[in-house]
């Protein structure tokens, strides 16, 4: 792989901050070297830029890199915007999270038992519009308000409203309508005028495609074979106030910033904000906690693109990575924030092939269930696991214990086995955590 990045180290006072500096740029090299990541880096600790760098290429065609300052699409990092736009229209009075959804929806199935702090919440019961078969065909088209919201209003709920927690782009969908309705603005210039701005965010907005966007990352997805592909089209009609903001990783701290130091909101909306609800959820926020350090956090994902923010309050830490290349951003932002708790933190690696004598092949074979069922299937003298949904990916020998798989994903498996050859144990591994297969055949 071709090395294209910008770093940006910054060299602080203290000599245990240099060390971090030096084992996070340890960590995300590794994670481009050897897993491709493609994306930009912040890490700010007490308001000190501990760490700033990006990685790889913001466009493949043109071979232009990835820089600091690179605007990506956030995914449901927008949900927290969304949030805020709601409580500001509370604080000037123009509606209340204990807001019926029939106020605003007359016609909508079971609208006098859902409130606005339910759709915030994620505890409405509406299905999710995003796991509906019949969205993603229409994922691709310009739709209406009115066509989005027919794709699930007349859907069965979930469950019955308030009683339990399931994630729901539905109910932010509504949310944005709702912004509408009580602000008598487009939900985009309600966001701009009330909240970007506001907080100085200057390469922040809605995503649109008609646009022209300085320093715009397009987004990419690996496919076998055949390699890197541009990721699939979608139009931002779909993810609305659920998920169609760009933003910079400087951005989104500033945002961050301003949000925790009451600059939008007044100090008890961002209570509210902030409160584990249901689902140990606020309002467009995970609250829960990494190595017991309380964290407020969100993450993203939207084709081509994964995104990660996350606020650690006791220590005053924050991290942001955004992807432009669907690498696991939740992976990176854990491993970083841990490396700064002093934790150890698995360090991604290229494995070496060792000859496997085809006469063992037959020894791996089977079906295994671990999170999921997969199945090591001999063809020729190779090894291949497959999957129900994925493409089949050639497993190679780092050991004789130990296989690799050769997407460049730093998954394994490794296994133990009898005297007679037949496998006793097994487990996947992946980013160094290993889960135990059960051999099911």
């Amino acid at each position: 792989m071709m090395k294209y990045f910008i770093a940006l180290l910054i060299p602080l006072a203290l000599h245990s901050q240099k060390h971090y500096s030096a084992r996070l740029d340890q960590l995300m090299q590794a994670k481009y070297e050897v897993e491709g990541f493609s994306g930009t880096v912040l890490v700010m600790h007490k308001g000190e830029k501990v760490y700033h760098k990006a990685f790889g290429l913001a466009d493949r065609e043109w071979n232009v890199p990835n820089t600091p300052d690179t605007k990506y699409r956030i995914g449901s990092v927008t949900k927290q915007f969304t949030a805020a736009c709601i409580l500001k229209l509370e604080e000037e009075g123009k509606l209340k999270v204990s807001d019926p959804l029939s106020q605003y929806f007359p016609d909508y199935p079971y609208g006098d038992s859902i409130t606005i702090h339910m759709l915030l919440n994620h505890s409405s019961g509406i299905k999710n519009y995003t796991s509906l078969p019949e969205f993603w065909p229409k994922a691709v088209l310009p739709l209406s308000h009115d066509s989005m919201v027919a794709i699930f209003k007349n859907k069965p709920l979930d469950f019955s409203p308030g009683s339990r927690w399931a994630y729901s782009n539905s109910g932010y969908y509504l949310l944005g309508l709702i912004v509408e309705k009580a602000s008598g603005q487009t939900f985009q210039d309600f966001l701009r005028d009330w909240i970007i701005e506001p907080a100085g965010l200057k390469n922040t907005g809605m995503d649109r495609l008609d646009s022209i966007l300085t320093k715009r990352a397009k987004g990419y997805g690996w496919k076998s074979p055949g390699g890197w592909r541009h990721a699939d089209y979608i139009s931002m009609e779909g993810p609305f106030s659920a998920g169609a903001m760009f933003s910079t990783v400087e951005d989104l701290y500033t945002w961050k910033k301003a949000l925790m130091s009451n600059k939008i909101l007044y100090p008890g909306s961002v209570a509210k904000m902030t409160t584990p609800y249901l689902g140990a959820y606020g309002y467009g926020l995970s609250i829960d906690s990494l190595h017991t350090r309380p964290r407020i956090w969100h993450n993203g994902g939207i084709p081509g693109f994964s995104a990660h923010l996350a606020y650690y309050p006791q220590d005053d830490l924050c991290v942001v990575v955004i992807s432009n290349n669907q690498s696991s951003a939740d992976r990176a932002g854990i491993g970083l924030a841990s490396i700064l708790f002093d934790k150890t933190v698995y360090i991604p690696y290229l494995p070496k092939e060792t000859y496997l004598d085809p006469n063992l092949l037959d020894r791996y074979t089977g079906k295994f269930q671990a999170s999921s069922p997969l199945e090591i299937r001999r063809e020729g003298n190779a090894l291949f696991r497959h999957t129900e949904n994925g493409p089949p990916i050639e497993l190679k020998a780092e050991s004789l214990t130990r296989l690799f798989y050769t997407d460049r994903s730093g998954r394994f498996l490794e296994f133990e086995f009898d005297p007679q050859g037949r496998v006793t144990r097994a487990w996947f591994i992946q980013n160094g955590e290993k889960t135990e297969m059960k051999k099911v055949d």
